[in-house]
């Protein structure tokens, strides 16, 4: 790379695109109630299916493109990549604030999944720039960007749905737009000609890193307990703003309020407390705990009937902020260094995999206790999503029963045996 080009400008757009690909999908948390009153007359019950599909839209796109993207970056660079891809989110937004019906809605959701499957080429930018030993804070930067967007956007959806329910697509189209500018003029290739590749779509293959990962089975046994969890969590991006609009009333701004709270407070929960509660009692512990705390959460969440029992389990619910970090820990000590990469790639998947089918059973679930035959019960789709973190828990036990038996991986085995010695002379 040029001495030219600025690591720290490059690393300034990436975080920029991840911050606005959390905000974008934030941003439509609180105001899809009113929204898909707004396009199609739909009731609260009626809505929620309609936005269960809306995002598994999304997902089927990011799913099938992220790889497909991440190629395209590797044959043409990244720049183009994600100059494009901007520029395309930028028009789904406008798309949003104009839609007049729900197909239109349904085309910028398909826009939206494939100009969000930017992470590969975003990610892949800033392996160009840095050496190894700088990839860790790099990383940590973007990480950090996510999570801001996902904590600002659902406020600033709310906030400016308040007073006028397009408004947030407006914005959101105008400041991506803007960052798409600033990236022309200012933002570099960073992949070398000699880097370069032949696009091939044979491996551009979403679920290759789930295949490849399948010669650890204890491993394999911990991502079906991880993707039981993921189908579980999804009850609330599904069905979140339909259900505390129909057991309290919130309006877009509460809503969005309580979203930006919920994802501050399982921050904080990751930031400060994981380290120390996983050093203290181990990775198997705090996966129990976080487990029964999900539990309790969902549990309220399924019978609530006010806001005092919402804020309640959001309250509970930050602490199950150490289940993902856990079982990341305990699968990482268990898979080869060589084999990281694929790990990831399995855990990305299934997250994938978990916000296609999620969604749209969560919202029909819903749909079906709040219409107005039969039993009436918002908090069904709660019901769900803790029997599957019960299902998650029995798969776990027999995960943790068979890695307290395998072995690590012989790097990580003389790490842990040098660690070991050094601390009983300690």
């Amino acid at each position: 790379m040029s001495e030219t080009v600025s690591k720290s400008r490059v690393v300034a757009f990436v975080c920029a695109i991840v911050f606005f690909d959390a905000v974008g999908f934030g941003l439509l948390m609180p105001i899809m109630p009113e929204l898909l009153a707004d396009v199609a007359g739909l009731s609260i019950s009626e809505g929620a299916t309609i936005a269960g599909l809306l995002l598994t839209t999304f997902a089927i796109m990011q799913f099938l493109f992220a790889p497909i993207l991440g190629g395209l970056s590797d044959r043409f660079g990244r720049r183009p990549v994600l100059l494009i891809a901007l520029l395309g989110f930028a028009l789904d937004s406008f798309i949003m604030a104009w839609a007049p019906n729900l197909t239109w809605l349904f085309v910028a959701r398909l826009v939206s999944g494939i100009c969000g499957a930017t992470y590969a080429a975003a990610y892949a930018c800033l392996v160009d720039v840095s050496e190894p030993e700088e990839r860790a804070k790099y990383f940590g930067y973007a990480g950090a960007a996510l999570g801001l967007g996902f904590i600002f956007g659902p406020a600033l959806g709310g906030l400016l749905g308040e007073y006028w329910v397009r408004l947030p697509f407006v914005a959101a189209g105008i400041l991506i737009a803007l960052v798409a500018i600033w990236g022309y003029f200012m933002f570099p290739e960073t992949l070398k000609e000699e880097n370069r590749r032949s696009f091939s779509l044979l491996r551009a293959n979403p679920l290759g890193s789930l295949i490849s990962i399948a010669r650890h089975p204890s491993v394999v046994i911990v991502l079906a307990a991880l993707f039981l969890i993921q189908l579980s969590n999804h009850s609330y991006s599904s069905i979140w703003s339909f259900f505390t609009a129909e057991v309290a009333g919130w309006s877009p701004f509460l809503i969005g309020l309580s979203v930006s709270a919920c994802g501050f407070g399982m921050a904080a929960v990751q930031s400060a407390l994981t380290g120390p509660v996983i050093a203290r009692f181990g990775e198997v512990k705090a996966v129990y705990f976080a487990v029964a705390v999900g539990l309790i959460s969902f549990g309220i969440l399924a019978v609530a009937t006010s806001a005092i029992h919402i804020y309640l389990a959001i309250a509970i619910g930050v602490f199950s902020a150490f289940l993902s970090p856990a079982l990341q820990s305990l699968m990482t000590s268990r898979t080869p260094a060589d084999s990281q990469g694929e790990l990831q790639g399995a855990i990305t998947s299934l997250y994938s995999l978990a916000s296609i089918i999620s969604p749209a059973a969560m919202a029909l679930i819903f749909t079906a206790y709040t219409d107005e035959p039969g039993i009436y019960l918002p908090g069904a789709p709660f019901v769900l999503a803790a029997a599957l973190i019960v299902g998650a828990a029995c798969i776990f036990a027999v995960a943790a029963r068979r890695l307290a038996k395998d072995a690590l991986p012989p790097a990580q085995a003389t790490e842990t045996a040098e660690t070991a010695v050094a601390e009983t002379f300690d």
